[in-house]
Protein backbone atom coordinates (compact mmCIF):
# COMPACT_ATOMS: atom_id res chain seq x y z
CA UNK A 1 0.00 0.00 0.00
CA UNK A 2 1.46 3.39 -0.91
CA UNK A 3 2.59 5.64 1.89
CA UNK A 4 1.01 9.00 2.71
CA UNK A 5 3.73 10.80 0.78
CA UNK A 6 2.13 9.69 -2.48
CA UNK A 7 -0.75 12.09 -1.98
CA UNK A 8 1.65 15.01 -1.69
CA UNK A 9 3.46 14.72 -4.97
CA UNK A 10 4.86 11.19 -4.90
CA UNK A 11 8.40 10.20 -4.22
CA UNK A 12 11.65 9.57 -5.99
CA UNK A 13 13.42 11.64 -8.56
CA UNK A 14 10.28 13.05 -10.19
CA UNK A 15 8.06 13.18 -7.12
CA UNK A 16 7.93 15.59 -4.23
CA UNK A 17 10.04 13.86 -1.57
CA UNK A 18 13.44 15.04 -2.70
CA UNK A 19 12.47 18.73 -3.08
CA UNK A 20 10.90 18.64 0.41
CA UNK A 21 14.12 17.22 1.84
CA UNK A 22 16.10 19.90 0.04
CA UNK A 23 13.87 22.67 1.40
CA UNK A 24 14.48 21.31 4.90
CA UNK A 25 18.22 21.52 4.22
CA UNK A 26 17.99 25.20 3.27
CA UNK A 27 17.95 26.29 6.93
CA UNK A 28 21.38 24.87 7.87
CA UNK A 29 22.71 25.91 4.46
CA UNK A 30 21.79 29.54 5.13
CA UNK A 31 23.32 29.36 8.61
CA UNK A 32 26.56 28.00 7.18
CA UNK A 33 26.70 30.62 4.42
CA UNK A 34 26.22 33.34 7.03
CA UNK A 35 28.89 31.96 9.35
CA UNK A 36 31.51 34.70 9.45
CA UNK A 37 30.04 36.34 6.37
CA UNK A 38 27.08 38.71 6.97
CA UNK A 39 25.16 39.23 3.75
CA UNK A 40 21.73 39.86 2.25
CA UNK A 41 19.14 37.31 1.19
CA UNK A 42 19.59 37.59 -2.56
CA UNK A 43 23.34 37.00 -2.28
CA UNK A 44 22.61 33.95 -0.11
CA UNK A 45 20.30 32.60 -2.81
CA UNK A 46 23.04 33.07 -5.40
CA UNK A 47 25.54 31.21 -3.18
CA UNK A 48 23.41 28.11 -2.58
CA UNK A 49 25.30 26.39 -5.41
CA UNK A 50 28.39 26.34 -3.16
CA UNK A 51 26.62 23.69 -1.09
CA UNK A 52 25.33 21.70 -4.05
CA UNK A 53 21.82 23.13 -3.99
CA UNK A 54 21.88 24.49 -7.54
CA UNK A 55 20.22 21.33 -8.89
CA UNK A 56 17.18 22.13 -6.72
CA UNK A 57 16.75 25.90 -6.86
CA UNK A 58 14.96 27.41 -3.91
CA UNK A 59 12.56 30.29 -4.49
CA UNK A 60 13.81 33.57 -3.01
CA UNK A 61 10.56 33.93 -1.06
CA UNK A 62 11.33 30.65 0.75
CA UNK A 63 14.81 31.92 1.60
CA UNK A 64 13.44 35.17 3.03
CA UNK A 65 10.77 33.29 4.98
CA UNK A 66 13.44 31.08 6.55
CA UNK A 67 15.66 34.09 7.28
CA UNK A 68 12.74 35.85 8.99
CA UNK A 69 11.95 32.75 11.05
CA UNK A 70 15.59 32.37 12.08
CA UNK A 71 15.74 36.03 13.06
CA UNK A 72 12.54 35.70 15.11
CA UNK A 73 14.15 32.76 16.96
CA UNK A 74 17.28 34.80 17.71
CA UNK A 75 19.54 32.81 15.39
CA UNK A 76 20.19 35.86 13.19
CA UNK A 77 20.13 39.61 13.50
CA UNK A 78 19.69 41.99 10.60
CA UNK A 79 20.14 45.62 9.72
CA UNK A 80 19.53 47.79 6.67
CA UNK A 81 22.73 48.46 4.75
CA UNK A 82 22.80 52.27 4.73
CA UNK A 83 26.10 52.37 2.82
CA UNK A 84 24.69 50.76 -0.31
CA UNK A 85 24.23 53.35 -3.03
CA UNK A 86 22.89 51.30 -5.95
CA UNK A 87 19.35 49.98 -5.84
CA UNK A 88 17.03 49.75 -2.88
CA UNK A 89 18.50 49.34 0.60
CA UNK A 90 19.19 45.72 1.48
CA UNK A 91 18.75 43.90 4.76
CA UNK A 92 22.03 42.28 5.83
CA UNK A 93 21.81 39.18 8.03
CA UNK A 94 24.40 38.17 10.62
CA UNK A 95 24.66 34.87 12.49
CA UNK A 96 24.36 35.18 16.28
CA UNK A 97 26.06 32.98 18.88
CA UNK A 98 22.74 31.16 19.30
CA UNK A 99 22.63 30.68 15.52
CA UNK A 100 26.15 29.28 15.51
CA UNK A 101 25.19 26.84 18.29
CA UNK A 102 22.09 25.89 16.28
CA UNK A 103 24.27 25.30 13.21
CA UNK A 104 26.54 23.03 15.28
CA UNK A 105 23.50 21.04 16.40
CA UNK A 106 22.43 20.73 12.75
CA UNK A 107 25.91 19.45 11.85
CA UNK A 108 25.74 16.88 14.66
CA UNK A 109 22.33 15.69 13.44
CA UNK A 110 23.50 15.58 9.82
CA UNK A 111 26.51 13.46 10.80
CA UNK A 112 24.23 11.08 12.69
CA UNK A 113 21.94 10.95 9.65
CA UNK A 114 24.90 10.13 7.41
CA UNK A 115 25.85 7.22 9.69
CA UNK A 116 22.26 5.96 9.65
CA UNK A 117 22.09 6.30 5.86
CA UNK A 118 25.32 4.35 5.44
CA UNK A 119 23.92 1.53 7.60
CA UNK A 120 20.68 1.59 5.62
CA UNK A 121 22.47 1.55 2.25
CA UNK A 122 24.85 -1.20 3.38
CA UNK A 123 21.87 -3.33 4.45
CA UNK A 124 20.08 -2.56 1.18
CA UNK A 125 23.16 -3.45 -0.88
CA UNK A 126 23.64 -6.70 1.06
CA UNK A 127 19.98 -7.60 0.53
CA UNK A 128 20.17 -6.73 -3.17
CA UNK A 129 23.34 -8.79 -3.55
CA UNK A 130 21.73 -11.81 -1.85
CA UNK A 131 18.80 -11.62 -4.24
CA UNK A 132 21.06 -11.10 -7.24
CA UNK A 133 23.06 -14.19 -6.25
CA UNK A 134 19.91 -16.30 -5.76
CA UNK A 135 18.55 -15.13 -9.12
CA UNK A 136 21.71 -16.40 -10.80
CA UNK A 137 21.63 -19.84 -9.14
CA UNK A 138 20.32 -22.67 -11.31
CA UNK A 139 16.81 -23.89 -10.68
CA UNK A 140 16.53 -27.11 -8.84
CA UNK A 141 15.19 -29.60 -11.30
CA UNK A 142 12.98 -32.47 -10.19
CA UNK A 143 14.15 -35.94 -10.76
CA UNK A 144 11.98 -37.39 -13.45
CA UNK A 145 12.74 -40.96 -12.63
Amino acid sequence: MPGPWCHRGGHGRRGGARPRRIRRFVEPALLLLLRGNPTHGYALAERMHELGLDAYPVDISVIYRILNDLEAKGMLVSHIDAEQTAGPPRRVYTLTEAGDAYLRSWVHELRETIRMLHRFLDAYDAHAQEHADSDRSPYHERDEE
